[in-house]
């Protein structure tokens, strides 16, 4: 009866190791893809301001160039009734 009783415990021991280890997985998958996300969110946020500014400069330039054209050519006056 000893014998029985010892595997019986041993097997459950096993089975505990076992969730366990299964459970350590399961959590070290989700950190490393909460780790993942956060550094994705951050390069997002980092790629939204430079395309912020980049259209920042783009509207700047093509402000300029259109002072630079309206600039140098005559002034129409409207149209007489």
């Amino acid at each position: 009866m000893g014998l029985r009783n010892q595997w019986g415990q041993t097997g459950i021991a096993v089975l505990a190791l076992l969730v366990a280890l299964v459970a350590l997985g399961l959590s070290v998958y989700t950190y490393v893809q909460v780790t993942q996300r956060a550094d994705r969110q951050t390069e997002l946020t980092k790629l939204q301001e430079l395309v912020e500014r980049g259209r920042q400069e783009m509207a700047d330039a093509l402000k300029r160039l259109e002072e630079q054209i309206r600039g140098s050519q005559p002034r129409e006056s409207p149209p007489r009734q």
